[in-house]
């Protein structure tokens, strides 16, 4: 599925490219911290590889993520 791979990378480039934005970070930890600890409890994987996770196993809950994403236009 290369999709997931692709929307995970398009996620986290959007990530560090607004890192230093104050708002946006904290507006894309509080999406990572509720989608991405159904596959990372502890928080200790690269959100990316995280991400990747969550569109294998929990795809409905990834395109979650991918909407919730774009409605506060943190990706495109």
């Amino acid at each position: 599925m290369p999709e997931v791979e692709d929307l995970a990378f398009k996620i986290i480039a959007a990530f560090e490219d607004e890192y230093f934005l104050i708002a946006k970070r904290n507006a894309f930890n509080a999406v990572f911290n509720k989608y991405l600890s159904l596959v990372d409890p502890q928080g200790a994987m690269d959100p990316y590889d995280a991400s990747v996770e969550l569109g294998y196993s929990h795809r409905a809950e990834f395109n979650e993520m991918i909407k919730e994403l774009k409605e506060q236009s943190l990706i495109s």
